[in-house]
């Protein structure tokens, strides 16, 4: 079946008609009389809407959706996301740094030196001084990597000897001395060694991020320097006075008894750093953790000590 336009009303109409039906209905009507039709059917180009043209839109529209997160999926859940993880991650660097700063303020708070004493030690010896801007404790200055080299590691000195001079080489080249027991041995800013009284202690030099170490036996001779409080060691009856130990090495756990001879009165046994190893009241050392300490035992105004080294 084909389709031809009518010349007069220009209407489209099936072939199988002889005369436009269209213009058939107007003459029609204009002049009252029924319509006959003369074979064919009519056509009309206009058709009504179908319901498949609305479900069709939104299946294309579910369809570009489901295609647009599977290709852009991850880039939208990253942008939703950076917003609150950048905010999140603020909030942490507030708390991290409010959390510094309360700590520095805690710490600033502590003294240098703070430390527990052991039942049974009626004093604490060996807290030491720093000679510069005092920035470190003993304690902490022991802890210290050994990277200076001192002119001697080690030497012996009577109460009333000349002082001794000890050098320092390495690291920054700007030194911090210490002593561990000003009462036994004091240091000057110079590095210079005084003997007070009877016993054996670490001097220290520090550039800050290093340390040397020299120990210094201090042993009993003429009276003290006036001024310091102190005077040389006396032997009380019984004979010499000594400890059977001047130098050790304990391991962490470990105990040691120190034992002394030639002392008949009361001893007090203290320790310079606590929390390297602890004494009891009768001379039993305990290596707490690694580091160095000295073991000081008071007896009639005097003291001897001993070094400890726990590993």
């Amino acid at each position: 079946m084909a389709m031809k336009r009518c010349p007069v009303c220009g209407e489209k109409y099936s072939d199988t008609y002889r005369y436009c039906p269209f213009c058939e209905e107007e003459e029609a009507m204009k002049g009252d009389r029924p319509l006959r039709r003369r074979g064919g059917k009519r056509s009309s180009s206009r058709k009504d809407p179908g319901i498949l043209t609305p479900v069709l839109v939104i299946v294309v529209l579910v369809l570009a959706l489901m295609l647009g997160w599977l290709f852009f999926g991850d880039s939208i859940k990253e942008k939703l996301s950076g917003g609150n993880s950048g905010a999140a991650s603020s909030q942490s660097s507030q708390s991290q740094s409010g959390s510094s700063a309360s700590a520095s303020g805690s710490a600033g708070a502590l003294e240098p030196g703070d430390s527990s004493v052991e039942p049974g030690d009626s004093s604490q010896t060996g807290t030491g001084t720093g000679t510069g801007n005092g920035e470190l404790s003993v304690e902490e200055v022991a802890a210290l990597p050994d990277t200076l080299k001192l002119s001697t590691g080690d030497f012996t000195i009577s109460v009333g000897d000349p002082t001794v001079k000890l050098k320092a080489t390495g690291g920054s080249g700007t030194y911090t001395w210490y002593s561990e027991d000003d009462g036994i041995a004091s240091v000057d800013e110079n590095g210079t060694v005084t003997a007070i009284s009877a016993g054996t202690i670490n001097v220290y030099a520090t550039d800050g991020s290093g340390k040397g170490l020299c120990i210094v036996r201090v042993k009993g001779g003429a009276a003290a320097p006036s001024g310091t409080g102190t005077t040389g060691q006396t032997t009380p009856s019984g004979g010499e006075v000594k400890l059977n130990r001047e130098d050790f090495t304990l391991p962490v756990g470990e105990t040691f008894q120190l034992k002394n001879t030639g002392i008949t009165t009361t001893q007090t046994w203290s320790s310079s750093n606590p929390s390297v190893a602890t004494v009891s009241g009768n001379g039993t050392v305990t290596g707490v953790s690694a580091g160095t300490a000295t073991i000081t035992m008071s007896y009639d105004g005097n003291s001897l000590s001993c070094i400890v080294r726990v590993k």
